[in-house]
C-alpha cells in the first residue's frame, strides 16, 4: 500500500473553522486601528496644511487662506489651501472659526465677526478642536491644535468628545 499524500476533508474544515473565528475576533480590533489612523491622520495633516499656507505667506509675502469647513476633496490655490478631516473624525473650533489666514509676516488674522468681508488680527489663540466619531463611546478621543497670533502651530493636549 503506498502513502497517502493531502489532507482529508475533515482536517481541511477544521482549518478553515479556525480561521473563521480568528477572523471574527480580529475584525472589530482591525476597525479601531483604521478609525484611530485616521483619527491621528486628520490631525497631522491639518497641522501639515496649517504650517504649509503660513510658510507660503511668508516665503511669497502674500496673504494666505486656509478653509477648515470643506466638504468635498478641494483642490489648493495660489492664495488659498483647504483641508477635509479624513474618516469619522469632525472638526470643531473655537468660537465659529472655519478659516484662518495667515498675512505676510506669517502672523493670524480671522473673519471680522461684525463684517464678515473683513479680516482683523487675532485677538489670541486660535484653537481647533478634531474630534473622532467613531468606535464606543471609550474611543470618541479629541485632539487640540493651537495657533498663536504670531502663527506658532503647536498640538496642545488630547481628551475627549
Amino acid at each position: 500500500m503506498g502513502k497517502n499524500r493531502g489532507f482529508t476533508l475533515i482536517e481541511l474544515l477544521v482549518t478553515i473553522a479556525v480561521l473563521a473565528i480568528i477572523t471574527t475576533l480580529a475584525t472589530p480590533t482591525f476597525k479601531d486601528i483604521m478609525l484611530k489612523q485616521d483619527f491621528n491622520k486628520s490631525t497631522q495633516e491639518l497641522i501639515f496644511t496649517l504650517n504649509q499656507a503660513r510658510s507660503k505667506a511668508v516665503l511669497e509675502r502674500r496673504v494666505v487662506t486656509v478653509n477648515l469647513n470643506n466638504t468635498v476633496p478641494t483642490a489648493n490655490t495660489a492664495n488659498q489651501f483647504n483641508w477635509m478631516p479624513t474618516g469619522k473624525s469632525i472638526l470643531k473650533s473655537s468660537g465659529s472659526a472655519t478659516t484662518i489666514v495667515f498675512g505676510l509676516t506669517g502672523g493670524v488674522f480671522v473673519v471680522n465677526p461684525s463684517d464678515p468681508t473683513k479680516w482683523v488680527p487675532a485677538a489670541g489663540i486660535t484653537t481647533f478642536i478634531i474630534c473622532n466619531k467613531g468606535g464606543t463611546d471609550s474611543d470618541r478621543k479629541s485632539k487640540t491644535i493651537s495657533v498663536s497670533r504670531m502663527g506658532t502651530i503647536q498640538q496642545v493636549t488630547e481628551g475627549t468628545c
